[in-house]
């Protein structure tokens, strides 16, 4: 049976005047066609919402397999970053005018609050090769740049290398000196300020390095390059660096580094062939102790003062540390001091008993230290140093004696 339904225009006919248009549908179509296209419908949104789902899936694995490749490649970075600030409250000769104190090798401006250092550092460890770069701002690195080797005082350390063998590496680039017990970076000494000694140490190489372990006691290798400082300026000369380090028994090390090449500007008639000599032990009897001892003894050709400028000129100096930590946060240091170098190869010539000669001095400094968390600190140190009587070396050329107290506080993580 069909049913006739009769449905209106919405519109007067044309045709028909004002009388609307009826049009006819049977009963019996509707039903079964409406659920056909109801079923159609609701497939296709299914499919299409499951696509989407799919799409989206997709998407997810495409980000996560670039946040594995993004940390499968920074796995083997490692980042730092160091700042450290000073004051130096300079004792007796108040009426002088110069800012720098001679001889510095950080700490090295007087009177003012003033920054050290602000660092970043970037490290790179893998199994088959290595990278460090290293960038610094700062009192410390404006001043100890020589004068002719100025665009690198704002680099710190910038070198790659590849593992030869086992125990084998060889690396290109700017490297730190091994000599010495100190480092110009407060944080890594018990006291921020670094010995006279110290500032005379040969600087940073340009060139390669190669190093072996031995075993896990002994270990070494060899540098060679330009050096970059300001006691060894900078010069078309290639320099060489040997360094080993012996570790006996667990609280006991020993080292030994030299530094050797020819100090003299390249069109000079005459060599000065360096080399010097840096030996360091370290010992700890109990725990919190630490003592440090420390020698350098350097020779260089053709350096002695008149008359016989043709002889061998000696360079000596070293310092003894005793450093006690108590309590997690607290540690006492002590450190006697002293440099000599008669015929001023390395320190300049200056007046003793109405004589020419180099830089003499001694000294001491007993600092404290406060660590309120791990990778930051709060030290005061005093410090007394006395040159050769008539040197004049302190307070703009008006003193043989120099003393200060130094506050210093800094964060490296």
């Amino acid at each position: 049976m069909s049913l006739l339904l009769l449905l209106p225009c919405t519109a007067p006919s044309e045709v028909d005047g004002n009388n609307p248009i009826y049009f006819t549908m049977e009963k019996s179509e509707t039903p079964g066609h409406a659920q056909k296209v109801l079923m159609w419908v609701v497939s296709i949104l299914i499919f299409l919402s499951i696509q989407s789902l799919n799409a989206q899936n997709q998407a997810d694995t495409v980000t996560d397999q670039v946040k594995n490749q993004i940390f499968h490649r920074l796995k083997n970075f490692s980042f730092g970053f160091y700042i450290d600030t000073y004051y130096n409250f300079t004792l007796g000769n108040r009426n002088d005018t110069s800012n720098i104190i001679p001889f510095s090798s950080n700490c090295p401006v007087q009177d003012q609050i003033r920054m050290n250092h602000a660092a970043i550092e970037i490290y790179y460890n893998a199994e088959q090769i290595r990278g460090k770069l290293v960038l610094q701002y700062g009192d410390a690195p404006n001043l100890l740049a020589s004068p002719d080797a100025q665009f690198i005082k704002n680099l710190r350390q910038a070198n790659f290398g590849f593992r030869l063998m086992k125990k084998m590496w060889i690396d290109f680039g700017y490297f730190l000196n091994p000599i010495g017990y100190e480092s110009s970076w407060a944080v890594l000494n018990q006291l921020s300020t670094v010995t006279t000694g110290g500032y005379f140490e040969p600087g940073n190489l340009l060139g390669c390095k190669l190093s072996f372990a031995f075993s896990d006691k002994l270990n070494g290798g060899l540098m060679f390059g330009n050096p970059y400082s300001l006691a060894y300026a900078k010069n078309t000369h290639m320099a060489g660096v040997i360094f080993l380090n012996y570790n006996p028994l667990s609280n006991l090390s020993v080292t030994y580094n030299n530094f050797f090449g020819n100090q003299a500007l390249i069109d000079a008639d005459i060599n000065n062939n360096i080399l010097y000599n840096n030996f360091i032990v370290s010992y700890n009897p109990v725990k919190p102790l630490t003592f440090v001892g420390q020698l350098d003894f350097a020779l260089q050709t053709n350096s002695e003062l008149p008359p016989d400028t043709n002889k061998t000129a000696t360079m000596f100096s070293g310092f003894i540390q005793a450093n006690y930590k108590f309590l997690n946060h607290f540690a006492i240091t002590a450190r006697y001091e002293f440099f000599n170098d008669p015929d001023g190869f390395l320190s300049g010539f200056y007046i003793f008993n109405n004589q020419l000669r180099g830089l003499m001095m001694n000294g001491f400094t007993a600092g404290f230290e406060y660590r309120p968390v791990k990778f930051g600190y709060i030290r005061v140190a005093y410090r007394h140093l006395a040159a050769n009587r008539k040197n004049l070396v302190f307070y703009g050329n008006t003193s043989d004696i120099f003393q200060a107290l130094t506050f210093t506080t800094g964060v490296r993580f």
